[in-house]
């Protein structure tokens, strides 16, 4: 990896952590429509991805996934064509495509190989490693959502 690759990684990975704590702080915020029930002991929808990350997935993850991912969406949406050029190339499609080949503006880049690379590399592995006692106490109950 050259020095232009590092500094490409560097600024995309600082992007990408920013996207997923935003993606945390909006979960935080959303208190309706938790599966989990009000004697859970869970806050927020983000206590919930994080129970069915680090245990159990329930039934409807793939409403959880699919709302992690309109997040993610908005977010790439808010930024610029270069810096969502320069996290795409971080993806697995993107880092075979050649600067030698084509010049960076014709980057061809996929909207759905960001939201996966963002919402696999950083979101999950962030729920998977938060922790805090109303996650342990639900965890170790083995409550089911």
């Amino acid at each position: 990896m050259d020095d232009r690759d590092r500094i490409i990684a560097w600024i995309s990975e600082r992007e990408c952590k920013r996207i997923a704590r935003r993606v945390l702080r909006d979960l935080q915020g959303i208190t309706q429509g938790m599966q989990s029930g009000d004697d859970s002991g869970l806050a927020n929808l983000w206590d919930e991805v994080c129970v069915q990350v680090q245990g159990q997935e329930s039934g409807m993850w793939d409403y959880y996934v699919e709302m992690m991912r309109e997040m993610v969406e908005q977010q790439i949406r808010l930024l610029s064509v270069e810096l969502t050029k320069a996290i795409w190339l971080q993806t697995d499609n993107g880092s075979h495509w050649d600067f030698d080949e084509d010049e960076p503006a014709d980057i061809d880049y996929s909207e759905d190989d960001i939201v996966d690379y963002i919402l696999n590399e950083f979101v999950l592995k962030l729920a998977a490693d938060w922790k805090n006692q109303r996650i342990e106490k639900f965890i170790a109950r083995d409550y089911e959502l």
